[in-house]
């Protein structure tokens, strides 16, 4: 009875839930940000890396000749980090617009140019004659991405509408060039009137400094034990149902945490305390330590299960979950529409996100101030937060994770093994009919 009800459940939430997912994913907008902000991520760390040279020197004492030597020399190990988070909205501008230029199918290098108009006409000020691009990091972030979408999507209009300049007989490249021309002018002419009437109407301010004066506090909302569940609960509801929850959420929630990491970043490089938790890499080395739902755990309890087939899928998905792959768990024992794992996976993960939050927020693991991608737990969870406590916490996740799995574990490994135990009787029978063709 109760096995009916469950399975009803999950076929109600197939229902409403799989179009939904799948339209948002398939989202033209959407998915060039996630797109574009995962191809962000290059950039991302670089700049970390330079961020853990710079850390290094934190493991000296005060005095000493490699300290002096550290500090001697932080203006220049730091140019990479400046260069990197500190132009993070020109970077994301090329990615972002690269990445809908080819789903709108317009010229790639011009709606790229384009956007890099966009994004500077906004987010840079002049002041006395120069230019001051102290607002080309985090904080211009969603202007640029706001301004490569649009910039784009207006060059894809007039060029469908053929308001461009056309000469025939010219070679393609310098064809599109002056096709170009117009597209481009307006781009600047729409910038240029935007940021007049803005710098007008806010008393000297620019259209980032409006943002993060006005909104700023807006942004902060999705760094929130709150905002930790819902996102978790989600991705554990897309991944039950055979989705990459990863991929549908992280649309909305990158550029936020990018910001977060960003300012995190800049903090620890300057010797502050970084203030921010919901990081990209919060989300995948410790919400998500050894896959997305903890699914390490599972794979550990189908290391030293009774079933040939769950040990088999614990020994095949062992080594992807400590590079945080979850796609062998999720599939392979499965994970996803198996009713038998539902509680633990789509209901226990958003608490133990939560009990993650705030074991951060209590200050017992250093805050994220680094971006690491495809290094194996638990150097990642080091790296991340420059802190040994952070490894040691991500065993601790995966500890917590078998407890929380193990009774649903076992009713699920009961089950397999009464399969099993029937095939062996069928086998068996067989071989005592000893038929012979």
């Amino acid at each position: 009875m109760k096995e009916k009800k469950m399975n009803g459940f999950i076929s109600l939430l197939e229902k409403y839930i799989t179009p939904v997912a799948t339209k948002i994913e398939g989202q033209r907008h959407i998915s060039s940000i996630k797109n574009g902000m995962i191809s962000l991520m290059a950039i991302l760390m670089v700049g970390s890396i330079s961020l853990i040279v710079m850390g290094l020197g934190n493991f000296f004492p005060a005095g000493s000749s490699i300290k002096n030597l550290f500090e001697t020399y932080n203006s220049v190990l730091s140019l990479p980090f400046m260069f990197t988070y500190g132009l993070l909205s020109v970077y994301a501008a090329v990615t972002i617009s690269y990445a809908h230029s080819q789903k709108m199918e317009v010229p790639i290098l011009h709606s790229v140019l384009g956007a890099l108009l966009a994004t500077m006409i906004l987010n840079v000020k002049v002041v006395d004659g120069a230019f001051d691009f102290s607002f080309m990091d985090s904080r211009g972030l969603f202007i640029a991405i706001f301004a490569s979408l649009t910039s784009v999507e207006l060059m894809s209009f007039l060029i469908r509408k053929k308001v461009t300049i056309r000469i025939k007989g010219l070679p393609d490249m310098i064809g599109k060039t002056f096709e170009a021309i117009i597209p481009l002018l307006l781009i600047i002419v729409i910038s240029v009137a935007i940021s007049i009437l803005t710098i007008h109407f806010s008393g000297g301010k620019t259209l980032p400094e409006v943002f993060v004066t006005v909104l700023g506090p807006a942004t902060q909302g999705i760094d929130t034990p709150m905002a930790v569940f819902l996102v978790s609960l989600f991705e554990m509801i897309f991944w039950f149902l055979g989705l990459n929850g990863y991929a549908i959420l992280v649309s909305f929630t990158l550029p936020f945490m990018t910001q977060y990491l960003t300012e995190n970043a800049q903090a620890f490089a300057s010797g502050g305390v970084p203030t921010h938790i919901f990081t990209e890499n919060f989300w995948g080395y410790f919400m998500a330590c050894t896959g997305s739902g903890v699914t390490g755990a599972i794979a550990i309890l189908g290391l030293m299960s009774k079933s040939k087939e769950l040990k088999a899928a614990g020994k095949a998905s062992i080594i992807p979950a400590i590079f945080n792959i979850s796609e062998p768990v999720v599939y392979g024992f499965p994970v996803a529409y198996n009713p038998y794992l539902f509680i633990p996976f789509v209901i226990g993960t958003p608490i133990l996100s939560v009990f993650s939050y705030y074991v951060f927020k209590f200050g017992f693991v250093n805050k994220p101030v680094v971006n690491v991608g495809g290094m194996p737990s638990p150097i990642a969870q080091y790296l991340i937060t420059m802190d040994w406590k952070g490894p040691v916490y991500a065993v601790i996740i995966v500890i917590l994770g078998i407890f929380m799995y193990y009774p649903f574990f076992k009713m699920y490994e009961k089950s397999v093994l009464a399969e099993e135990e029937k095939v062996v009787e069928v086998n068996k029978e067989l071989e005592e009919l000893d038929l012979d063709f």
